[in-house]
This record gives structure tokens, sequence and C-alpha cells, in this order.
């Protein structure tokens, strides 16, 4: 079963944007006291104006802590609204006024929220920093530092640094339930069995999620979508396969309808596991028709996200800019050192023009390149091929074979929207690229009289769903088995195979047919996808600096009149 857990089971970060401790907010006389209650009530507005007020009055008569402290709080006020250029500028300025021996709290909450900052601009290396700097501040066993804890777990989950996370996970679970905050360790109990999918550790999953699911009963709170995912997806690795439908069933409930789409899926896997394909089809169905909802959505978003991506672009060059000052203040700058980062300023101007050389470049490219996948969606979805598939439904419902006709549709409507999906991709993993073969091979035999058989083989150390390979790439040779290979052969044979190389995968194409077509037949490929074009893709490829790809064409048996051939293809990832 091919693994998707991937895409829904992102790691949840706790944003920290109040006191909690009374300590930021709450001095006598201040006039911060009241900010905690207008985050909560998000009564930003009120928030804005009482921050305003009393950074006035602490500018005019210099009282550097209470203008420090006011500059955190609107560095969480912009925060809380998204503005993260605005909200860093105002921590950096805060924590010039804020000094550690007097104010260590202080600033340990203001690093947790500029590492929360920085987390969402995934730019996890600099957000895993401020949290480190952030327990070193404050060695209170306190909320803060469970928060904290907590986030920099979810940083490490995201840096791939699995011992640290598990470590930092187990230590925020500790002090959560020293401090008696079952929601914190409900939270912390769904990423650990985000943790434990990862290490394929069915049982731990299961153990965790369900701790979990208890304590969010516990506490009144709704069920959570990801947390009965993640058990319903253990159980069906463990062979629970009903009662892990089951879980898939109350996470629908509480889901988003991003999440639908992936427990969708995950219904119609396990399904297609018990062997209920009618459940199965249903359930692909719905996941169709919510990605289908969500790509409608994800369109009419483009736009504006096209509009914005320049603006966004100098936020985080604006952020980078802060960074870089602050650093170069704390550090005393020299008038050398001055010199030098001019000197760094002009470079990266002329790295911006040539980054903007780059992208011209690359628009060319990609009309060169939709051209090709144009004509390569046209060799799969030959109308010869759709109306012969047509054909045989109609054949199968005339004989009243039901479920034959129920699995040829599940099959035919399957490669059609993975052509369909992944045709303007420039890559596509192995896994996906072995699925829609497969599908076109089972409808492939379905058709032919005499029938044939085909065997896919994958090597037990490759990982499919890690390996990407150039789209349509091995379509055209699996058709070419097919028309020209095991046609009228009465006894034809396909075998595809996967093996794993020491920079690259090999992949081989055989067939039993009565002759070998070889790189100088042309003719022997479908009409629609001639040798020079294959040729061609190849030499495209290869320029591209992704990918070796070295293509062989021989015999592949010593049976006189059975020939048969092979296609011999290794790709070699350069990056």
């Amino acid at each position: 079963m091919r693994n998707f857990y991937s895409f829904l089971f992102g790691t949840w970060f706790l944003l920290i944007v109040s006191s909690v401790s009374g300590k930021l907010y709450g001095q006598s006389g201040d006039g911060l006291a009241a900010l905690d209650s207008l985050f909560a009530k998000k009564q930003y507005e009120r928030a804005a104006t009482l921050l305003d007020s009393v950074l006035r009055k602490a500018i005019a008569v210099d009282d550097a802590a209470l203008i420090g402290r006011s500059h955190a709080g609107i560095g969480n006020l912009l925060l809380l609204q998204g503005k993260l250029d605005a909200a860093l500028e105002n921590y950096l300025i805060s924590i010039k006024h804020l000094h550690a021996d007097q104010y260590a709290g202080e600033l340990s909450r203001i690093y947790s929220n500029m590492g929360a900052l920085y987390s969402g601009l995934k730019q996890f290396q600099r957000s895993k920093d401020y949290f480190l700097k952030a327990l070193e501040l404050n060695p209170t066993e306190n909320a803060n530092r469970l928060k904290t804890l907590a986030n920099l777990a979810g940083v490490y989950m995201e840096t791939n640094e699995r011992a640290e996370a598990l470590q930092t996970f187990y230590a925020a679970i500790q002090l959560a339930r020293q401090l008696k905050n079952a929601s914190v360790e409900a939270i912390l109990y769904t990423n650990l069995s985000n943790y434990y999918i990862g290490e394929a550790q069915w049982a731990e999953t299961v153990k965790y999620a369900k701790q979990s699911i208890s304590l969010r009963k516990g506490l009144g709170q709704p069920p959570s979508a990801i947390t009965y995912n993640n058990l319903g997806y253990a159980l069906v690795q463990l062979g629970s396969l009903k009662e892990g439908i089951q879980y898939y069933h109350v996470a629908l409930q509480q889901a988003s309808i991003a999440e639908k789409k992936q427990i969708y899926y995950n219904l119609h896997q396990a399904y297609r596991a018990l062997g209920e394909e009618e459940e199965a089809w249903r359930a692909i169905a719905r996941y169709d028709a919510v990605k289908d909802s969500l790509a409608t959505s994800n369109y009419e978003q483009k736009v504006a996200e096209l509009e914005a991506k320049y603006q966004s672009a100098e936020k985080e060059r604006h952020i980078e800019q802060l960074a870089m000052q602050n650093a170069l203040q704390e550090k005393q700058l020299t008038q050398q050192t001055y010199l030098i980062v001019a000197i760094s300023l002009i470079a990266l101007l002329i790295a911006g023009i040539i980054y903007l050389r780059w992208k011209q470049h690359r628009v060319s490219d990609r009309l060169s390149k939709a051209e090709w996948r144009h004509r390569f969606l046209l060799v799969q979805l030959n109308p010869h091929f759709i109306f012969n598939a047509m054909q045989s439904v109609q054949h199968f419902i005339h004989k009243n074979e039901r479920d034959k006709s129920l699995t040829y549709l599940h099959s035919f409507s399957r490669l059609i929207r993975l052509v369909l999906e992944n045709s303007e991709e420039d890559a596509v993993s192995l896994d996906v690229e072995i699925e829609s073969l497969t599908h076109y091979l089972h409808l492939q035999q379905l058709n032919r009289n005499p029938s044939f058989s085909y065997h896919v083989q994958v090597a037990e150390e490759l990982e499919p769903d890690n390996i990407w390979i150039p789209t349509m790439l091995l379509q055209p040779f699996v058709e070419n088995a097919v028309n020209h290979g095991v046609e009228q052969h009465g006894d034809g044979r396909i075998e595809l195979l996967f093996e794993n190389n020491a920079k690259g995968i090999d992949i081989f194409i055989k067939d039993n047919g009565r002759q070998v077509w070889s790189t100088s037949q042309a003719g022997r490929l479908h009409k629609s996808m001639s040798m020079d074009i294959v040729k061609g893709r190849i030499e495209q490829l290869n320029k591209m600096g992704r990918y070796e790809i070295v293509m062989n064409i021989s015999q592949s048996s010593p049976v006189p009149g059975y020939e048969g051939t092979i296609v011999h293809l290794y790709i070699q990832f350069l990056k």
C-alpha cells in the first residue's frame, strides 16, 4: 500500500503570544496589564491603541524597560495579524531595551515568538536557534517552557532530526503532565503518532493516538480528524482493516476539505485491501470530487497569489535585512565591516540581475517542455485506445458481467485521471508511474484476445514514493510491448522490473514477442510516438542536468521465433 501520511499529518505548532506568567504585561502601573485579555478576545484595535499610548509615555520619560515591553507587545499583535516583517522589527527593538540579567523571562517569550515567526516562514534552522535561546533563558518548569518545547519538537520533525524530536516530545509530555495541561498533552500525543507513522511503528502510533483521543474526550473537546486518521491508518497497516475503516469514518465527521481528500484516499486503499470493490469505488469517487473542488479553489487563488508574490518576496527580503542589521549592530561594526557590507549588497544586486535572467530562461524552457507534454498526452489518450475501452465496457454490460465492468471502469478512470493530473508535471513519483502502467496493462489485458500476462517487480531496497522520474517516460515502451511484442502471441508475457543502482535506478521492459525491435526500426513504435521523439526527449532531459538517461534495446530471449525485446533504461540522478 502506498504511503500517504506525509500529505496530511503535519506537526501542530503552538503560537506563543501571551505573557502567561503575568510578568511581561503585568508590571504595576505600566498600563499593559489588559493586553492579555484584549488578545484573548481578539480586540486588536483596542490593543493597538493601548500599546501606542503606553509607548508614547515610555519614550517621553525615557523608560527603556517599558519601551522594550511595549515593542514586544506590538510585535505580538503584529504576529497575530500575520504582519511578520513588522513583528520582527518590533521584537528586535524590544531585545535592545531588555537586558538578559533583568528580563530573562520576557526575552525568552520574545525568542519563542520569533521562533514561531520563522516556523511560519518555513525557515526551520533559524526557528530552531530562537527556540533553543528561549529555553536557555527560561529553565523554569512553566507553561512558556512547555509551549517552547512543543514547538521545538515540531521543528526537529521538519528538519528530520528524528532522535532530537523524540527526546523533545517526551520532555514536553513530562512537563505537560507536571503542569496538568491536558490540552497541550493531547496535541503532543497526536504529534507523537505522526512521528511513529514516519518510523512505520504502527503499535506505537495506535498507542499515542488513543491517548490523545482519551484526553480530548476527558476535556470535552471535539474529535481531531488528524488523530483519528492516524489511528485508522496504523490499524490498516496492522491488518485490522474493518476497525481502521471505522476510525476513518469518524475522522471524516470533523475533517476539513483538504483532510477529507486524504481520508477518502485512505478509505479507498483500505476497502480495496478488504476486497470490497464497490465501497472502494465510492471512496475514490468522493476523493476525486473533493480533489476537483480543491483544484478549483486553488485555481481561483492563483491569481491572487501571483499578485502577492512580489510583495511576499519584499517582506522576506525586509526580514532578512532586519535580521542582518540586528546582527551587525550587536557586533558593533567597524568602518571596514561597513565597506564589506556595501560590497556584499553590490554582489547581491548583481546576483539579483543574474537571477532575473535565469528566470527568463526558465520561462522559455517551460514553453518548450509544454509542447513535449502536449505530444505525450496525445499519445496516452489516443482515440483508438479510448474507443476500445468504451467498447469493452459496453461488451461487459451486455453480457451482464457487472463486477468485471466495475473493475474495468475503475482502472480506466484512474488511468485517465493520473494521466491528466501528471501531464503538467516535470516529474512523477515512481509509485504513481507504476500505478498508471499497471492500470494501462490491466485494461489492455482485458481487451486482448488472445490475452497476455504481465508482471511488475520492484526491488525491496527501493522506495518508490521517494524516487522521481520524468513524467510519461515509460508508457510508450510499455505500449509498444503490448502492440508489437505480444500481439497475436497466444502466450504473451510482459515484465516490468525496477532495480536499484548505486547512483540511480535500472528499469527493464521485457516482452516475448516474435521478433526484436531496435532503435533502427522507428516504425515499430506507435505512429504518434516515433523513436525520434523518444530519443529527442531523452536528449532534452539529459541536457537539463537533473538526470543522465541511457537507453538500450536488445533481444530478451534466445528462443527461436520468439526472441522478444528488452528495453533497458538506466536513470542516474544528478541532483
